[in-house]
């Protein structure tokens, strides 16, 4: 039976990016995926700021922007009625706005930085069950096709039908929409809207259209309103164009071409858990929500960013309990996502509204920029217009002053066995420990304190100690 530290059951980006940093950061890790490719299905394409962060972290951003599509802006068009725009930008990031690239492409990229550091990605091998040995010697996973393994950690990203979670027993709590979601990649006849995510809302339903790298579109949305498809139904592309005819944006929204089509349910659901004893959930496994704004392939992202430092620290510590931090933290924001990026009430606004300036819809859309940017994760830390560096609250790479400048502020890494200590003052920074099952201060930073715009820090700060997955520890000197 071969040992390894981690295994992570599922080879999309969440698996991926944390296989990523755990072996950058000397962990043995296996990672199992049951499909044997990757294959050309359409799936999520947007990338938000803290993921092209990341990835510049991982020296893979110049591969990005050459693959991929930029997106400033979220345009609402309403039949018969005008449309409400939202930028995407201004915020506290040298990447900001969106890019789309198509997940194969990303999963190509991670599957590639992965391996880089030592991690074994195997394809082809399915996760049927695991148990922990009275001896208290890890625990063993069981596969079809593939040995036995044993393991400290075991990680279920697994996609929404988790064989892992199912194996726990664990349910998801929430609710199913009553209609299919559709994916289709093609050659628009038309090439519009190039930097925008178009939502196209008529009055028997909506569908969303943006650009992919090769002057392709992604059409994606229920299209109309009651479609439903059972799974694994094909989807054939005239019933779909015959759809998308009745919303009535004509030619806007026609392909030339279709080339790949596929659907899937819409959940808005949380696993009611997300860690037992030594076993961890991510990504899908552990939260669905609408595909608005790809916020389920950057939050699943985001997981493994705050999970990988924990699995290393409980390595060291011999403690799981340290993965009790990663439940409460990333269960919370998921649920958050899964309320904003829940659109049909906002849509409905926008119908009713008399004034395509109304301001009360405006003022939702501003929120919306921020809250899907998943540049400011709400833990208490907003506070209007503000957004406060106090424990919880994710430290941005560069802040935007009040003339719209940026300035480096703590620039991106893809170590999770250090914590930095950001220091405002002109005095000899402290000494700083913590309670915490932190990794160690590596490095210091001295900075300027934000002034002027978002970002904030509390009154009397001198510094911030700040964790792996750049969330605020303590704040020093408060």
């Amino acid at each position: 039976m071969k040992d390894v530290d981690v295994v992570v059951v599922g080879a999309g980006p969440t698996g991926l990016v944390l296989a990523g940093l755990l072996s950058r950061a000397g962990v043995k890790v296996l990672v199992v995926e049951r499909r044997i490719d990757r294959g050309d299905r359409p799936k999520a394409v947007v990338l938000h700021a803290p993921t092209l962060e990341l990835l510049d972290s991982f020296g893979l951003l110049d591969e990005v922007l050459d693959r991929s599509i930029p997106l400033e802006r979220f345009a609402f068009h309403l039949n018969g009625t005008g449309s409400f725009t939202v930028g995407m930008t201004g915020m506290d990031s040298d990447r900001d706005g969106y890019r789309n690239m198509p997940q194969p492409v990303l999963e190509g990229l991670l599957e590639k930085y992965a391996l880089g550091y030592g991690a074994r990605i195997e394809y082809g091998v399915s996760y049927l069950s695991h148990e922990s040995p009275a001896d208290g010697s890890g625990t063993v996973v069981r596969f079809d096709g593939h040995d036995d393994v044993r393991c400290s950690y075991l990680v279920g990203s697994d996609g929404p039908r988790s064989a892992v979670r199912e194996s726990l027993g664990i349910p998801m709590s929430g609710r199913s929409l009553s209609t299919s979601y559709l994916l289709i990649e093609g050659v628009p006849q038309e090439l519009v809207g190039r930097d925008e995510v178009g939502v196209h809302v008529g009055a028997n339903g909506m569908v969303t259209m943006m650009p992919i790298p090769g002057d392709q579109v992604l059409m994606a949305g229920p299209v109309v309103n009651g479609l439903t498809l059972d799974r694994g139904e094909s989807v054939p592309w005239p019933r779909i164009s015959d759809a998308i005819d009745t919303l009535g944006f004509g030619s806007r929204l026609k392909l030339a071409e279709a080339l790949r089509t596929s659907h899937y349910s819409v959940d808005l659901r949380v696993a009611d858990r997300w860690v037992a004893g030594a076993v961890v959930l991510a990504g899908d496994a552990a939260h669905l929500n609408t595909p608005a704004g790809g916020q389920g392939l950057n939050l699943g992202i985001g997981d493994a960013l705050a999970l990988a430092w924990r699995l290393r620290a409980a390595l060291d510590h011999g403690d799981a309990g340290v993965l009790a931090g990663y439940e409460a933290e990333r269960r919370s924001y998921a649920a958050q996502v899964g309320r904003t990026t829940f659109l049909a009430p906002l849509i409905d606004r926008m119908r009713t509204a008399r004034d395509i300036d109304d301001p009360s819809v405006r003022g939702e859309l501003a929120d919306l920029a921020l809250s899907w940017s998943q540049l400011y994760p709400d833990h208490g830390n907003q506070r209007g217009d503000r957004y406060e560096l106090t424990p919880g609250a994710r430290v941005p790479t560069w802040v935007r002053g009040a003339d719209g400048g940026l300035a480096p502020f703590l620039p991106p890494s893809d170590r999770i066995d250090a914590c930095t200590l950001l220091w405002f003052d002109d005095t000899e920074p402290a000494s700083v420990t913590s309670d915490l099952p932190l990794p160690p201060v590596r490095e210091v930073r001295r900075v300027a304190r934000p002034a002027g715009g978002r970002v904030t820090v509390p009154d009397g700060a001198r510094g911030l100690l700040v964790r792996p997955d750049r969330l605020v520890a303590e704040v020093i000197g408060s």
